[in-house]
């Protein structure tokens, strides 16, 4: 039997992210990174604990003690604007015994000025300094400076807004990259409607997921309406060193099939989706839950005073997150199932993958079992 293969050209430029010389196919991830709970230990302290989060949208924190409480990464924290106007981020960890001061959600402390502890009413300030300890008094061997709640750097940008859980990571426009150059050719948030947040939840690992989104190879056969968007060139990506990202210009039909419209779609490793139109904005944060489990939170921005469009954009999209973590599955328990080891990757359509591969790699490098 003779195998048949593609004859697809590849650029021979080594000094090129992504590009191989002819004939070199670099393999794959090993299968066990995708099934181990000590590789995904050390992604959690060498790769999401150093990198910034898409936590919350700008215009939920409109008032002052206005808040937003979720998971980061493993971590509750809560974002709140303070007293001066600014927003504060804080780990939801009270400094006595750990008990948690907010639930998980939305909210505005009344009165604006002060968090109570929900185990022991240990009470702080919205900068998150310690207000009252009940059974405690300062001086002797307890210090109410040294009590505050732990720190969370937060920063926006586009009306969104992002938090860190290290204090070396860098500033959130350099982590973006040429993301915010990028954005300057689109519509921000402020002139366009938010529409809605979808969310939704795959049994597989984040990388999966990852590598997915940064590839056009599968999408004759994984996708319908997406194919049309991105067109002939689905393969033709630009690796950005300068953000660690790879994008995909498109050209597609308008919803409407009135008109097409040009975008640019983005995955940022770790992990945040970021897609520009002429027409709309949307962007979607990867989390990953554990080793086999990855939620996807995806939020919205469309013309104004048109909510039959925002509807069918949203659910358009959530078509093709299911379509996407549903083959992602099918990985899943095929690597779950040990007969597969590595594979190979083609630079010509692949090119995406390698990128982002080599970043987990380098993250993660020798340490990895």
């Amino acid at each position: 039997m003779t195998t048949q293969l593609a004859s697809d050209a590849t650029a021979a430029s080594p000094d090129r992210p992504g590009h191989y010389e002819p004939g070199h196919y670099p393999p794959t991830l090993p299968a066990s990174w995708y099934t181990s709970d000590d590789v995904f230990a050390l992604e959690r302290d060498r790769i999401f604990h150093r990198n910034w989060f898409l936590f919350a949208r700008s215009d939920q924190f409109a008032a002052t003690g206005d808040y937003v409480v979720a998971d980061v990464w493993g971590l509750s924290v809560l974002v709140l604007r303070n007293n001066d106007g600014g927003l504060t981020g804080l780990l939801n960890v009270c400094r006595h015994r750990a008990g948690r001061l907010l639930t998980d959600g939305t909210g505005t402390c009344k009165p604006a000025t002060a968090l109570r502890c929900r185990y022991h009413g240990w009470k702080y300030n919205l900068d998150g300094t310690l207000q009252l300890a009940p059974g405690f008094s300062a001086g002797g061997e307890f210090d109410p400076a040294a009590h505050s709640l732990f720190p969370v750097r937060v920063e926006t940008w586009n009306g969104l807004v992002f938090v860190t859980l290290s204090p070396e990571t860098e500033t959130l426009v350099d982590w973006l990259g040429d993301i915010v150059d990028i954005a300057r050719d689109y519509p921000s948030t402020d002139t366009l409607d938010y529409a809605k947040t979808v969310e939704i939840e795959g049994n597989a690992n984040w990388k999966l997921y990852g590598e997915n989104g940064v590839e056009g190879y599968h999408l004759a056969f994984v996708h319908t309406w997406l194919l049309q968007a991105v067109g002939p060139n689905a393969y033709d990506v630009n690796i950005h060193e300068n953000g660690k990202f790879v994008g995909f210009p498109v050209e597609y039909q308008a919803w409407d099939l009135e008109r097409k419209f040009k975008g640019y779609w983005i995955l940022k490793f770790p992990g945040l989706l970021v897609h520009f139109s002429e027409l709309e904005f949307n962007c979607e944060q990867v989390i990953p839950a554990g080793v086999r489990q990855t939620r996807l939170r995806h939020m919205f921005w469309t013309p104004k005073n048109d909510p039959q469009l925002a509807e069918k954009i949203a659910r358009d999209w959530k078509i093709t997150m299911q379509e996407d973590i549903g083959i992602c599955e099918e990985v899943q328990r095929n690597l779950d199932g040990g007969v597969y080891r590595n594979g190979r990757l083609s630079p010509a359509r692949e090119r995406g993958a390698i990128y982002f591969q080599s970043l987990v790699r380098n993250a993660i490098g020798n340490a990895a079992p």
